[in-house]
């Protein structure tokens, strides 16, 4: 007897023959299935809390297209479109009928005949910071530790506890201030002529006072551009923390967002080289694309849609 993939018709038997308590093999003889068949459906097709034809269908149907010969050359179309705005292969199967793993030996094969699709892809290569150095930086007065944080802020449930970085440019003259949203991922960025703190200090005020009534705290590390942290929540009307020294971690949003930004501007780069339009093309890509911890929703969707702050707020 040759196989046949179940119907969608079979999958809603299957879920309500299980609603009614039978066993696989009273299922798999009603459906004229063998009982492997019947058990190997139920455990890959299932999700958390049971059964569900509908959702069983969809995942089989998504599995089966992972053979590129049957995938429309328009549906490869959109989903280069989206490797050029580096999206990854996982972040696209979140919107497209399509596997991660089919899109992946796209670009393999794509490689293979001298393309340049995988230079879409992040770069995991690069060679970590090291931690560790003697601290050369001076000492910050008045500084808030980490540890005095309200608890609340561990949890990622609320808008406003941000993380503030720079992220430094050629021969350490210009830089980026880069500020993220712990529970959103929403990402500021906007770029410094030097790295002084009153400079600092500035382009945070400006980045965030439209929306200040909705800020809460900020959270930095020990770099001297942030010496002015007091006159920043005072303005802000926020509470500032410092993350423990060496403890990149504490401000893992901030250092996983840097390392997207890595992406299109690459460690010693002169920034001069970069225009204020190319750094907001960059903030607007990130925000915009889908992260898998927000369900592949983008920052932008989580903060509009759970916390009705309007983008042009944000700009």
């Amino acid at each position: 007897m040759n196989y046949s993939h179940l119907t969608q018709e079979e999958r809603y038997q299957i879920y309500t023959l299980l609603r009614e308590g039978f066993s696989i093999r009273h299922i798999a003889f009603r459906l004229a299935r063998a009982p492997s068949t019947i058990c190997r459906e139920i455990k890959r097709n299932r999700n958390r809390n049971g059964y569900f034809a509908k959702h069983a269908h969809k995942l089989a149907k998504k599995r089966h297209a992972s053979n590129h010969k049957t995938i429309d050359s328009s549906l490869w179309k959109e989903i280069e479109s989206y490797l050029a705005l580096q999206w990854s292969p996982e972040q696209i199967a979140s919107h497209v009928f399509i596997s991660m793993h089919s899109i992946y030996r796209y670009i393999q094969r794509d490689k293979m005949k001298h393309g340049d699709l995988y230079l879409h892809l992040r770069f995991r290569n690069q060679r970590k910071k090291k931690y560790g150095s003697l601290e050369t930086r001076g000492k910050l007065n008045n500084r808030k530790s980490i540890h005095d944080r309200p608890q609340i802020i561990e949890q990622r449930l609320r808008f406003g506890d941000l993380e503030i970085d720079t992220i430094v440019g050629k021969n350490h003259q210009q830089s980026l201030v880069s500020i993220v949203d712990r529970k959103t991922g929403y990402l500021w960025l906007k770029k410094c002529n030097t790295r002084k703190s009153q400079d600092v200090c500035k382009t945070t005020v400006d980045l965030l006072h439209p929306i200040k009534a909705q800020l809460q705290t900020i959270t930095a590390d020990n770099g001297k551009e942030f010496s002015l942290h007091e006159q920043i929540a005072d303005e802000l009307g926020i509470e500032f923390y410092f993350a423990d020294p060496y403890s990149a971690w504490q401000r893992g949003s901030n250092e996983n967002t840097n390392g997207l930004i890595r992406q299109y501007i690459r460690k010693g780069s002169d920034l001069n080289e970069y225009s204020d339009e190319y750094i907001a093309e960059i903030t607007q890509r990130l925000n915009h694309r889908p992260r898998k911890r927000l369900g592949f929703k983008s920052p932008s969707q989580v903060l509009f849609q759970e916390h009705g702050v309007a983008l042009q707020m944000l700009i």
